[in-house]
């Protein structure tokens, strides 16, 4: 009897791949940039990057696979871009890693894809957590703290300058923000983080609304993923953690840094 109970108990129980409690495996997270390339249909690019842009990281490129790089754009890691696909390069543009485009670096680029949509899935069918706000859209210094694991369902999450700082009380606490129509940073706006890495921030922009937007001098930490938005990175903006959109467009003095799981 005993062994047939615990045979029952291994066949229900769920294991969690990944550090928001998904059973989604976390290589997904492996990105600087990701395009999922598809939703969109006024495009058939699905990454640009210009200016003195600078990517610290791989970068991935899935839909159609084509990828563009002017001016003193930089990659440092390696790219894969669909074999189907395209790369142009001009001017001073370099990419430091190795070119991944065949069927090898397809099968990744189809598997990151894949997580990412089950992983956006996932996050959203969580239950906020009690106590936070339902929206965001400030130009105000704000602080939100929390302990395990916090679950944020918002309209908007906008902020027009300002420190948003996300205080976690233990290094593994993590957040969950989940949007389900504006997310932009712009004039100068921080996001802070403290007693917490980028890893352990996601934000779940959800459908095919208005772009995901950093801009100005902001500063973003946590992992962006917005699977059917258009993602523009411009200004100065940094980056701190990972970006994963329909197309991702990196301009001006743009610099992300991938921030590992």
């Amino acid at each position: 009897m005993l062994a047939t109970l615990a045979l029952l108990l291994n066949t229900v129980s769920v294991s969690f791949a990944d550090q928001f409690g998904t059973t989604v495996a976390p290589d997904w997270q492996n990105w600087a940039v990701f395009s999922q390339g598809g939703g969109v249909t006024d495009t058939t690019v699905v990454d640009d990057q210009s200016g003195t842009t600078s990517v610290q990281g791989n970068v991935g490129v899935w839909g159609t696979g084509n990828i563009n790089l002017s001016g003193s754009a930089t990659i440092n890691g390696d790219l894969y871009y669909r074999s189907t696909g395209k790369l142009s390069i001009s001017g001073n543009a370099t990419i430091t890693g190795t070119k991944h485009h065949d069927a090898a670096g397809d099968a990744v680029l189809q598997n990151s894809s894949n997580e990412a949509f089950m992983e956006s899935d996932q996050l959203w069918a969580m239950p906020p957590t009690p106590g936070y706000p339902t929206t965001i859209n400030t130009g105000s210094n704000m602080t939100i703290t929390g302990t395990g694991h916090v679950v944020l369902s918002l309209q908007d999450f906008v902020l027009i300058g300002g420190v948003f700082t996300i205080v976690g009380t233990s290094p593994a606490t993590t957040f969950v923000f989940n949007v389900s129509r504006n997310f932009s940073l712009s004039s100068n706006a921080q996001i802070v983080l403290s007693g917490i890495t980028a890893s352990n921030v996601v934000f779940n922009v959800r459908g095919t609304g208005s772009d995901a937007s950093i801009s100005g001098s902001s500063a973003f930490q946590g992992i962006l993923l917005a699977n059917f938005r258009n993602v523009k990175v411009s200004g100065s903006s940094s980056v701190n953690g990972e970006i994963v959109g329909n197309k991702v467009t990196l301009s001006g003095g743009a610099h992300l840094t991938h921030a590992s799981p």
